[in-house]
């Protein structure tokens, strides 16, 4: 006689950044964060970090830390939260592949353990991957000092090995499970290489 394998518990991994919408979305919340002036004021001394970029002098994730220092700094924790409510709920469903839709409404169906693992701030993803349904989140962090951010990020950027950090936190070791990632970008590259189904800008 023979004694069949478990199955292991099916998980879905998707980014969310250009993979579940079609646009970038955290500048798009800094400008409903600080306001459009404080916005573009900020934007325009950051031209030489952007050449600095372009020349490849400097890292395109320490380029947004810039940007976040310079945005972020002194902003209260009320706001910080609260403007994450307001955008999950009113911005980002317009911004939804319809693609992306249907195959996380397919995974849900299919009783799969559904996470959102993203570079985005945790103050939207958080509540806008509860309103979809989905068993967790991991996104960027940011410190408080009282009731500020100080425009410092809490631990590292929420891509390339760390969403695979991110995904081990909340499942622990995942040879336990079936896994399917989706990605768009070569942040998402260490993470769709854990999967046992990587889907590169496809559904």
């Amino acid at each position: 006689m023979t004694i069949q394998a478990q199955s292991k518990e099916v998980v879905a991994v998707f980014d969310f950044d250009k993979t579940l919408t079609d646009r970038h979305t955290f500048w798009r919340y800094l400008v409903s964060l600080v306001g459009p002036i404080k916005f573009w004021l900020v934007a325009i001394t950051l031209v030489p970090t952007a050449i600095r970029l372009w020349r490849k002098k400097i890292a395109l994730m320490d380029a947004r830390e810039v940007m976040i220092r310079r945005c972020m700094t002194g902003v209260s924790s009320k706001n910080y939260f609260e403007k994450g409510q307001v955008f999950a709920q009113g911005a980002i469903d317009p911004w939804i592949r319809p693609e992306a839709l249907a195959k996380l409404r397919w995974h849900q169906e299919n009783n799969h353990k559904c996470i959102l693992i993203s570079n985005a701030a945790e103050s939207y993803i958080e509540p806008w991957s509860r309103k979809m349904g989905f068993c967790a989140y991991s996104g960027s962090r940011f410190e408080l000092s009282g009731d500020k951010l100080t425009g410092q990020l809490i631990g590292d950027h929420c891509q390339g090995p760390e969403k695979v950090v991110r995904l081990q936190q909340i499942l622990g070791p995942l040879e336990r499970y079936e896994i399917y990632a989706y990605g768009d970008s070569s942040g998402d590259k260490e993470l769709l290489e854990v999967a046992d189904h990587p889907h590169y800008r496809c559904f």
